[in-house]
């Protein structure tokens, strides 16, 4: 017991608000009551579509983003399919609350979509909205397919004035949801952004999509969208034209796994200094799968939740084409090593974070025994027997972002996730942290103030060190599971190292704390034992080499647990003989990702 006791003081390390604290001067708020000098946990979701998004309506999803928030802060949500009188069979509650989110709908067609569904549009009677209105599911192939290739729909008119006018009205509707429940008062409970979704595309398609997050309430008038702005650099210089005084914002990549290697392409001279400033985190996981690391047999956790095609293109192809390994976030961190080594600077140093990518409005709907779906199928429900899956099979809940920030407010969350100091999980609440130095103490999991040593002898998730200047590479860990979930063990922590060794990256990964596996009766779903809830270690590198320039990431492996679809057949044992796929793993073991630490020799 006491050594768990010390392990939650190392993660969690809470102090009181002190009121010789000075106010975040960025924000119109109250200080927050509770402010944590060593940082706290706070858990959000990053990339929610609501039915102002295209894809998202059209399949059947009619929250809005008020509705959105009010889910994150623990408000049920009726889901679709509605019934003739407007309501649901199926209601949607989080057995937590979220701590922030931030509501991003598609910039494209977010005035077509206004100008199709308002009847008070001009547009509103054009073939065009008849059609989009009583066949959803053509219009939203088709609509997408124009905006893929930033083709304008004839409703849009000369320049799409039509459709941009239209957009001011769901993008103000998106403003003032995210101020109407951001927690301004000291109690400091929620905390939202306003951003959106930039969705980019590239060579016939492949995904190039991007969140884009604000600050605070200075923002600019429009979103930027892929008509505007066709290439990131496009995006990031409208961005910087338009976001002016107190005006800071942030692009998440996500979805590398789906850009056919076209997500991390080397960036130009003139991108190269910008791309780690405008894009200091990629989205590792969300409900379209992970990007984290091609399939490979000297790291068999990479096949985790992987997609079997390269780009939704070949989703609707009868043969899958191979996936490059360009695609995946650890080839990235490679490629930022050799260009460091080049050009003295390394524009691939993303921090992880996960998120949901609903298209229900449902942020942080993450776990795998109550899996709604994300809006992709929108089946309907017969009493508890599905009639169908609640979404394609291959998909997954998604994931959440995990933030260390002194309070939770915009200004603390927004300068945590600039500075990287956060990760990304598969869905449960794992509590992590992970600091690196040469002179942390051997005994540190065992110190009531080891977060405050490891503050003032290393350096957390997402940052960086010289190399040349330490004699011995030491990584303290600590992680326990979701305390939510009792039968959620921890089986492994992992270190993930890429270092350069003879002009090439090497990629090791080491089992630094294990603990024994429990077993899972798959006719049940029940795990069977007992194993840790916590685990913490301070692991020295014995392959460091003085100089050595390298990244290191650290990843959290929990117990086997069954996968969604396998524990919808279990419940519905005559759904499943019929319909269960067997190229879909029945096991998972949910994770979490943290960001990198880098090592630089200059």
């Amino acid at each position: 017991m006491k050594k768990i006791f010390i392990l939650l003081l190392c993660i969690f390390s809470y102090h009181a608000s002190s009121d010789e604290r000075q106010p975040y001067t960025a924000e119109d708020r109250e200080p927050c009551s509770i402010y944590v000098e060593d940082r706290m946990p706070l858990f959000g979701d990053l990339h929610v579509h609501t039915a102002l998004s295209l894809d998202a309506h059209t399949q059947g999803t009619l929250n809005t983003p008020d509705d959105a928030y009010r889910y994150a802060k623990g408000q049920s949500l009726y889901l679709q399919p509605y019934k003739e009188d407007g309501t649901s069979s199926r209601i949607s509650k989080l057995k937590q609350p979220l701590d922030f989110a931030a509501v991003t709908d598609h910039a494209e067609l977010l005035g077509e979509v206004r100008l199709c569904t308002d009847p008070e549009s001009q547009k509103y009677n054009s073939l065009q909205c008849k059609t989009y209105r009583n066949f959803p599911k053509l219009s939203y192939f088709y609509m997408n397919a124009k905006a893929s290739m930033r083709k304008p729909l004839g409703i849009c008119g000369e320049n799409r004035e039509n459709c941009l006018d239209a957009a001011q009205l769901p993008w103000q509707e998106t403003i003032d949801a995210a101020e109407q429940h951001y927690d301004r008062s000291k109690t400091c409970q929620f905390s939202t952004f306003v951003g959106y979704e930039w969705t980019g595309a590239a060579y016939s398609g492949n995904n190039l999509h991007r969140n884009v997050i604000f600050e605070s309430s200075n923002i600019p008038d429009k979103p930027i969208s892929f008509y505007e702005a066709s290439t990131r650099s496009e995006l990031w210089n409208q961005l910087d034209n338009d976001c002016k005084e107190n005006c800071d914002y942030m692009v998440i990549p996500h979805n590398s796994n789906l850009s056919n290697g076209f997500m991390f392409e080397k960036p130009s001279q003139d991108e190269i200094y910008l791309q780690n400033i405008r894009e200091p985190l990629v989205e590792i996981f969300q409900h379209k799968g992970s990007s984290e690391c091609a399939e490979d047999p000297k790291d068999p956790l990479c096949n985790f939740e992987q997609l079997p095609y390269k780009d939704f293109k070949s989703k609707f192809s009868i043969e899958f084409s191979d996936i490059p390994k360009s695609s995946f976030v650890r080839n990235a961190l490679g490629e930022g090593l050799l260009i460091n080594k080049t050009q003295n600077i390394n524009p691939f140093k993303f921090g992880f974070i996960g998120s949901t990518d609903t298209h229900l409005g449902t942020p942080g709907l993450v776990d795998e025994q109550v899996f709604d779906g994300h809006g992709g199928a929108g089946k309907s429900f017969r009493e508890s027997i599905p009639e169908g899956l609640p979404d394609d099979i291959e998909f997954n809940p998604g994931g959440l972002a995990v933030v260390w920030a002194e309070e939770n407010s915009r200004t603390s969350i927004f300068s945590a996730l600039k500075r990287k100091e956060v990760y990304g999980t598969s869905g449960p609440r794992f509590l992590v942290r992970f600091f690196l130095g040469d002179d942390l103490d051997e005994n540190l999991c065992n110190r009531s103030d080891a977060i405050s040593h490891a503050y003032e002898n290393g350096v957390p998730m997402g940052g960086t060190v010289k190399s040349n200047s330490m004699n011995k590479l030491k990584l303290f860990v600590s992680a326990s599971s979701d305390l939510s979930n009792d039968k959620q063990y921890i089986e492994k922590l992992q270190v993930i190292k890429g270092v350069i060794k003879n002009g090439e990256v090497e990629t090791s990964i080491y089992d630094v704390k294990t603990s024994e596996p429990t077993t899972l009766d798959l006719n049940t779903c029940e795990v069977v034992g007992s194993g840790a809830r916590s685990m913490c270690t301070l692991w020295e590198d014995k392959d460091f080499n003085k100089g050595d320039e390298a990244y290191y990431y650290v990843r959290v492996i929990a117990n086997q647990s069954c996968r969604w679809s396998h524990d919808l057949c279990v419940k519905n044992p005559n759904y499943c003989q019929e319909d269960e796929d067997a190229s879909i793993p029945k096991i998972i073991q949910e994770r979490a990702w943290t960001s990198p630490v880098w090592l630089e020799n200059s």
